[in-house]
């Protein structure tokens, strides 16, 4: 079976996941779509045959005739960022299978692809047919799981969306307004801002790998309103961190409950360009300050361990096996 990719090569998630997918289930092809707002890193890529697109150039057709010459399915994260490229897949009689982030699914779908892989149970309840449910697998090797004892230091990463992202940096920073412990919180960013709170230290930094932003700190915060997955929790927790989130699914169907903070309420927004209807929760400041204040110096040493339990489960090890034959059934239609 021969798999073309679509992939990216910078920092962002879907670069991560990109990388770890090319790594793994090693593409004969890979096209790089860059982003104009990352640094690229094409050398991750230099293992396999690739040719590199603009974001915000077309796929042209030569291009999309090449990646999927001699190709029996083609993989992408997200997007195909054209859904030309669909249509031009099914004429030749190469398979098309999409991992899906639900939330940020904005590309129109005149033409579904033959396959939607949701990673989480809440994009298979909301994503279309035909579809099938294969979590998100993580690296061990690069994820190394460290035990972890005490919470003493909070980790928040900002990334590029820092204080207009959609990593609820500005709900932090409101709630250490009504925090009571003397913690240290590092709130890790690309794109800085000032804060007055000397409890929290803001770092100004671009991993070029992303494992890196895990070997520092005890605990991770991220509250969500409404997600599929997420990377930064998942990592952290695979490398033996304990977590702070809003007790919301699918979280909370492997978040241990100890980590978990309760939302205020609920509310209906739209996500994937207004096309999806979801239930987002309402967080207040005050419950994530109290969440953070209870576990602050506390023994995380069991939640510590229940991270390398996940880690094992959803390793590449164990989930790839699935992944290639699900693609191989797919090609087999």
């Amino acid at each position: 079976m021969k798999i073309a990719l679509i992939a990216r090569a910078d920092n962002s998630g879907l670069g991560t996941l990109s990388r770890e997918f090319a790594e793994h289930l090693k593409p004969h092809k890979v096209l790089i779509v860059e982003n104009g707002q990352f640094h690229v890193f094409p050398e991750r890529y230099e293992a396999f045959e690739t040719r590199r697109v603009a974001s915000t150039d077309t796929i042209t057709p030569n291009l999309a005739n090449w990646l999927l010459e001699g190709t029996d399915v083609l993989l992408s994260i997200e997007t195909f960022y054209s859904s030309d490229i669909v249509t031009l897949a099914r004429e030749k009689g190469v398979k098309t299978a999409l991992v899906t982030m639900f939330e940020m699914q904005s590309w129109p779908m005149p033409i579904k692809p033959d396959l939607f892989i949701c990673p989480s149970t809440l994009d298979y309840q909301v994503m279309p047919n035909p579809k099938v449910y294969l979590p998100i697998p993580f690296n061990t090797d690069r994820l190394v799981w460290k035990q972890r004892t005490t919470a003493n230091t909070f980790i928040h990463t900002a990334s590029h969306g820092g204080m207009n992202g959609r990593k609820g940096t500005a709900l932090l920073i409101e709630a250490t307004r009504y925090l009571k412990s003397d913690v240290k919180i590092i709130i890790n960013t690309w794109q800085g801002f000032f804060v007055t709170d000397s409890r929290i230290e803001v770092r100004l930094v671009n991993y070029k790998n992303y494992w890196q932003c895990w070997q520092e700190g005890d605990v991770v915060i991220h509250p969500q309103d409404y997600n599929g997955i997420c990377l930064p929790i998942s990592e952290a927790f695979c490398s033996g961190m304990a977590l702070i989130t809003t007790n919301i699914k699918p979280f909370n169907e492997w978040v241990p409950k100890e980590c978990l903070f309760e939302p205020s309420g609920f509310y209906k927004t739209r996500a994937a360009a207004g096309l999806i209807e979801v239930d987002a929760a309402k967080i207040d400041p005050k419950v994530l300050a109290a969440k953070i204040d209870a576990m602050a110096g506390q023994d995380i040493t069991a939640i510590s361990l229940k991270g390398k339990k996940y880690a094992e489960e959803n390793s590449w090890t164990v989930l790839l096996p699935q992944y290639l034959k699900v693609l191989t059934e797919l090609c087999n239609k």
